[in-house]
């Protein structure tokens, strides 16, 4: 393990289809993450600039069937808080405020 490595969970090289529910405005949002992990997600979004840092989410994450071995788009939802704004990179870092695999189950 990298000593310098301050994350608490690997992340995966992922790109999924995200949105994130503003808890301020209830504007929703789309991305793709750029990595994800147990503990949060780098997003990159068109409406990046809108998006602030410390602002409440509620992320809906969509996991296509070739990665979940299921036959459909398993869609999971879960609190979040935003980061960090990169500008560099026109995108977010989100924290999820509890592990992605406790994330509800959307039919």
């Amino acid at each position: 393990m990298d000593p310098f490595e301050r994350r608490k969970y690997t992340r995966t090289l992922s790109h999924f289809k995200i949105k994130i529910r503003l808890a301020r405005t209830s504007k929703e949002v789309d991305g793709v993450t750029q990595n994800l992990s147990q503990g949060g997600a780098f997003v990159m979004s068109p409406s990046w600039p809108t998006l602030k840092k410390d602002e409440q989410a509620e992320m809906r994450l969509f996991l296509p069937p070739e990665f979940t071995g299921q036959d459909h788009t398993l869609t999971l939802s879960g609190p979040a808080v935003i980061r960090r704004v990169d500008k560099n990179k026109q995108g977010v870092a989100v924290e999820f405020l509890k592990e992605l695999r406790t994330f509800q189950p959307s039919l």
